[in-house]
């Protein structure tokens, strides 16, 4: 079955997107989504209530929100954003020694590559036409949504629970991993 941004890619743009990455959805492929989903289903039920999506919305700004003051700055998301940064690199760099070859950004070009086509390629042949690329730019809008300057708790939390009622195809309250990743809520 293939696997689409749907929900979890949404989430997963929040959260880039409180740290200010303009190109935010690129790279969210499904096992990253797998991973998403868990981290928000606290209780590992299978699904994601209201209460556990804003428990993560809540934990999401408490690691951005540094000084603690509500407010999370542009400062604030840089810095949480250099950290993400560093755990990518660490995970690039498969022979440890603080550097990329070009073996190693090879790799994760040809990574790239793969969760595009799989976020992109609408018909399932594992290949990307010009409508595709040309669809998946339509739908993110072009070039990518700014950062604000600063964020709320609420707003996070208002943006966050909008993708959820998108998500909720079914209206019971809950979101499942399939209406998560069944590309509803784009």
């Amino acid at each position: 079955m293939k696997k689409t941004a749907g929900f979890l890619g949404g989430v997963a743009l929040a959260v880039l997107l409180t740290s200010g990455i303009a190109s935010a959805q690129q790279g969210v492929g499904g096992e990253r989504l797998d991973h998403l989903f868990g981290q928000i289903d606290l209780d590992g039920s299978g699904t994601i209530t209201v209460r556990e999506m804003r428990a993560a919305a809540a934990a999401r700004f408490a690691t951005l929100d540094g000084d603690g003051d509500g407010i999370a700055h542009v400062a604030e998301r840089q810095h949480s954003r250099g950290d993400r940064l560093r755990h990518s690199f660490d995970r690039a760099d498969r022979d440890g020694n603080g550097m990329l070859d070009a073996q190693e950004m090879q790799e994760v070009a040809r990574q790239r590559a793969a969760r595009r086509i799989s976020r992109l390629d609408t018909n399932g042949d594992g290949m990307l036409s010009l409508q595709e690329m040309q669809h998946g730019e339509n739908a993110r809008g072009g070039g990518g949504v700014p950062a604000r300057q600063t964020l709320t708790l609420a707003a996070l939390d208002a943006q966050m629970m909008a993708m959820f009622q998108r998500a909720d195809a079914n209206r019971d309250g809950v979101v499942t991993l399939r209406e998560a990743m069944d590309g509803s809520a784009r």
